[in-house]
């Protein structure tokens, strides 16, 4: 396993000295599978993951078990560990998801909703720079502000905690596809559209836009997993 020197220096620097040691493993583990540096397929040990954060199994044991409660991890043949590889049925259920409820909302920004468009531009404002930057975790930072702004548009308090639940398999999706620089730049692109139709008050057009661009991000998934 290789968890970068800066990345298990900073696990027990970050947290207050009170946090139990299960959450600091699970913490630092979860958010290194998210932001990608622990690849799917990509095999944990637990006396390594012990050793580098100077601690013993046990605390690691109870993380990898809550990562696995949450799909991050999966326990495979020989009791080995290994981040969690997403099924082609996973990855199409959360986009079906995702193409549902954000044509609808989109359906609902109108030009008199200024703040949402105002938004809208500056995350696809900040992302360009971060494109240019070769940023990729500010990037997919901005990519998902752009995507919940046109959910909040629905301004549906019960759909966005379920859309929570979710939110980590979307984030970890989001950021495997934007890995692919072509999509990355693509993407932002398309996003510039969908706020231009707002602008204009043609959200249908906006829609249309959309609808590709959740299938490309899909498509784009698949090719960057299997």
């Amino acid at each position: 396993m290789a968890i970068q020197d800066e990345i298990r220096l900073e696990a027990i620097r970050d947290f207050p000295s009170y946090t139990p040691l299960r959450e600091v493993v699970y913490q630092t583990l979860k958010k290194a599978i998210l932001n990608g540096e622990l690849k799917p397929g990509q095999m944990l040990s637990e006396n390594m993951i012990a050793n580098q954060l100077s601690m013993s199994r046990t605390p690691v044991r109870e993380a990898i078990r809550s990562l696995e409660n949450e799909n991050l991890v999966s326990i495979v043949s020989g009791r080995k560990v290994i981040v969690s590889v997403p099924s082609l049925r996973e990855i199409a259920d959360i986009y079906d998801i995702r193409l549902i409820v954000e044509t609808e909302a989109l359906r609902r920004i109108t030009p008199e909703h200024v703040d949402i468009i105002q938004k809208l531009e500056n995350c696809v404002h900040q992302a360009q720079t971060h494109i240019e930057m070769n940023n990729l975790l500010e990037l997919q930072k901005m990519n998902s502000e752009f995507h919940l702004t046109i959910i909040m548009a629905l301004q549906n308090q019960k759909m966005m905690q379920f859309l929570d639940s979710l939110q980590d398999t979307i984030v970890r999706f989001r950021h495997y596809s934007l890995t692919n620089r072509n999509w990355a730049e693509k993407s932002e692109k398309e996003h510039k559209q969908i706020v231009d139709y707002l602008k204009q008050g043609n959200p249908e057009a906006a829609v249309l836009v959309l609808q590709k661009h959740l299938k490309t991000a899909k498509d784009v998934l698949g090719s960057v997993i299997f």
